[in-house]
């Protein structure tokens, strides 16, 4: 998701484990150069420290599964923690993943109706099995300044140098691109195979509004009207909400298109930043990004 929600049913308790000094001991296959032990509260409160207001009193940000004081072996960042990336983490060693969205198929994480869910069931297994703990970086990563979704996105487009923390979602570019162009440059720089487009291919953009995630429609519709962007980069929208204003508004003659990338891959560009970023934090840690990747096959 991309807009901040502070739905959860619990607060982030903010209690860490003392960094003690100590030999990182893991089992990488490869050498950890790590001089002291990190916890899972201490990444977690470093990680806060950068934010402005946290830790905030309610939001989805999480301890999913796993302890605060566990030693962290290892940390994996992504989008979504699938099965295949839990596996992935164990497989490296590590043990702690970083996922910007939900593990359990809500926005908020409840579990009680899925106790007779074999995938669920399955899924928390393999966790159990491997001592895996998940945190989910989400509300505090869009409110880091800049957000750490959308400025990984513009480092990959190459468009980092155009971003203004004035107006952090709409982008000015400084010479107009066709919409075929910036499809052409999304799909190769985010690994998109196919992108949905509502607008001319032909349409000359300056003005682009950042909608990666999913935002709620009546935020995009306002942005439409407030600042009149030529192109919404739209993660996921509900295609009887926006999608249709969009259509509305080109049959009077107004310029706004749309071009719909699919959730997980239009932020997974952020979370592999979230991986660069986090770096100094945790010297000598090893943190690897492994993506989700989008869960659609085009036919």
């Amino acid at each position: 998701m991309n807009t901040p929600t502070h739905l959860s049913r619990r607060a982030f308790i903010g209690s860490v484990a003392p960094l003690a000094g100590l030999p990182l001991l893991g089992s990488w296959p490869y050498p950890s150069f790590a001089t002291e032990k990190f916890t899972v509260g201490a990444i977690i409160e470093s990680i806060m420290k950068e934010v402005d207001g946290a830790p905030f009193p309610r939001t989805v940000d999480q301890l999913r599964t796993g302890k605060l004081d566990q030693e962290v072996t290892g940390i994996v960042t992504t989008m979504f923690p699938t099965m295949d990336v839990i596996q992935k983490t164990a497989d490296l060693g590590a043990n702690f993943i970083i996922a910007h969205e939900t593990p359990f198929y809500n926005n908020n994480d409840e579990t009680d109706w899925l106790q007779n869910d074999t995938a669920y069931l399955h899924k928390m297994e393999l966790i159990q099995k491997h001592k895996i703990a998940i945190w989910r970086f989400h509300d505090y990563w869009h409110r880091h300044k800049p957000d750490g979704i959308i400025m990984g996105n513009l480092i990959k487009l190459g468009w980092e140098k155009h971003y203004d923390p004035n107006t952090p979602r709409l982008l000015t570019l400084p010479k107009s691109m066709p919409i075929r162009a910036i499809a052409d440059l999304a799909k190769n720089k985010l690994g998109i195979s196919t992108v949905r487009i509502v607008g001319n291919l032909k349409q000359e953009c300056t003005r682009i509004y950042l909608a990666f995630g999913y935002m709620d429609s009546r935020m995009q519709i306002a942005a439409i009207d407030q600042y009149k962007p030529d192109l919404i980069l739209s993660g996921e929208t509900r295609e009887w909400e926006t999608i249709e204003r969009v259509r509305d508004g080109q049959q009077m003659g107004l310029n706004t298109s749309i071009m719909v990338l699919s959730h997980a891959v239009s932020e997974e560009a952020g979370m592999e930043y979230a991986a660069q970023w986090l770096q100094p934090k945790v010297p000598g840690m090893k943190i690897t990004h492994i993506p989700s990747t989008n869960p659609f096959t085009f036919y």
